[in-house]
């Protein structure tokens, strides 16, 4: 771990964080070390145990549980070499911090693909130092991840929307959102661009999934609900039949998401609001496990590609989008509160006519077809959750989309437009500012 006590891991979902994981308990238990690993699901634990079996780990070194029995029985526990977390967004929870502080001075490994936390808190008293893996674009173009295909349709009135500070959504709103959708106009858009494809729904509740399952079975599609209250025996039954196909379309309450592995699924619909870029990013990905040929069909219907994430204090607050899945971001162990951007003004963005690409106004031709943009008022528009608008949204571009937040950037430095895009890269990667000057010179955009 190069002199660094605890290192946390970053990588997207579906790039192979399980076998990685596997690979570094199978060289720790070969040199008759001790492992400590921790899920937040009990789920997750027979999964992880699969996975270490299929990978030659020596079960017998190590201790598999989840963060609540491994918090309630310390004392029995022996101390271990060294302690892997997994989905390590987690690790500033109380229990995760009883663990880490009975073991300060045990090496620790955090992974996650989403070092993010609604609160904007940090990280930098947990872990000394991040690694940050491929991006998702660059696993798309190694064949890690499968492309896909990004279609919002937004359904429901988002007025029924209701949250605390630093807070999701509240069950109760949530619940009168569901009943604002327009499930006709879901199952046109499955039929369109989903049809046959086996399919994940995300819903906000027991009763939602439960609905939402009728409305595809009342239009002659294999569905079925699953949820934390189904007994695992039934539970195993639906997922071996979801894989063979016979059944199409599982729709679920967050169950199928952090950790999950599904590699069969080619489509999500998300019918569940979020404002946790985790539980977005954790849901959309979710049918992107690379398969050969495979293109995901990714359906937002509640709109949580543009939803806002709202940083810092009242004089000072900074709102960012969340983006794509393929978009590129920088992450940092630092409290997000610290970032800062120049305007509060909403982030414009365009819509192409020809192939409804999204991407910011200040560009001149759409980067997905090459159609040129008018600079007007009209093709301008704020990511607004509330927004009406009856256009498709499509994100199918070659290219990752350029936004600027605090804690992304969604730009490759080489298809850079100004010496501002390059410096604010530069910043946010920790490079000089003398890095962002011979890359504009190399790019021409300094004589």
């Amino acid at each position: 771990m190069h002199n660094h006590k605890s290192v946390m891991i970053v990588s997207p979902p579906g790039s192979g964080k399980s076998v990685i994981i596997a690979e570094i308990a199978r060289l720790a238990t070969n040199k008759g070390n001790r492992i400590l690993f921790f899920v937040h699901r009990k789920e997750l634990v027979k999964q992880i145990k699969d996975s270490f079996k299929q990978n030659d780990v020596d079960l017998n070194r190590c201790i598999i549980s989840t963060v609540g029995k491994i918090a309630n029985h310390l004392k029995e526990i022996p101390k271990p070499q060294l302690i892997i977390i997994d989905e390590a967004h987690h690790t500033r929870a109380g229990q995760y911090m009883k663990i880490i502080n009975y073991f300060s001075n045990v090496p620790r490994l955090g992974f996650t693909a989403t070092p993010w936390r609604m609160s904007g808190k940090g990280f930098t008293d947990i872990y000394d130092v991040m690694v940050e893996g491929m991006q998702v674009q660059e696993l798309i173009d190694n064949k890690k991840l499968a492309p896909y295909l990004y279609i919002s349709r937004k359904l429901g009135d988002y007025k029924k929307l209701q949250s605390y500070s630093n807070q999701d959504y509240t069950s109760k709103s949530m619940a009168k959102f569901i009943k604002t959708i327009n499930f006709g106009d879901m199952l046109k858009t499955y039929h369109q661009h989903a049809e046959g494809l086996k399919t994940i729904v995300y819903t906000p509740s027991i009763k939602a999934a439960k609905l939402v399952a009728g409305k595809f079975i009342a239009d002659g599609i294999q569905a079925v609900e699953v949820d934390s209250k189904t007994p695992t025996k039934v539970r195993t039954q639906i997922m071996n039949k979801f894989r063979t196909g016979e059944i199409q379309v599982l729709v679920n309450v967050d169950l199928v998401s952090e950790g999950f592995n599904v590699p069969d699924c080619q489509c999500v619909i998300m019918l569940r609001p979020t404002k946790s870029l985790v539980l977005y990013l954790q849901q959309a990905m979710r049918c992107m496990r690379y398969q050969d040929g495979k293109k995901a069909v990714i359906i937002d219907h509640v709109g949580n590609f543009e939803q806002k994430e709202v940083i810092g204090s009242s004089k000072s607050k900074t709102k960012a989008p969340f983006g794509f899945p393929r978009d590129y971001r920088v992450w940092t162990l630092e409290d997000r509160k610290k970032a800062t951007r120049k305007s509060e003004d909403d982030l414009k963005i365009a819509i192409c006519k020809n192939c409804f690409a999204v991407f910011p106004a200040s560009y001149s031709e759409c980067p997905n077809c090459g159609t040129k943009i008018g600079k007007t008022k009209k093709n301008a528009k704020a990511l607004n959750l509330e927004d009406k608008t009856e256009m498709d949204i499509v994100d199918n571009s070659e290219k990752p989309i350029l936004f600027t937040t605090n804690y992304v950037i969604l730009v490759n430095p080489n298809e850079a437009k100004s010496m501002e895009e390059l410096y604010q890269y530069a910043k946010a990667k920790g490079y000089k500012p003398g890095w962002a000057y011979y890359k504009g010179k190399a790019l021409g955009l300094i004589r």
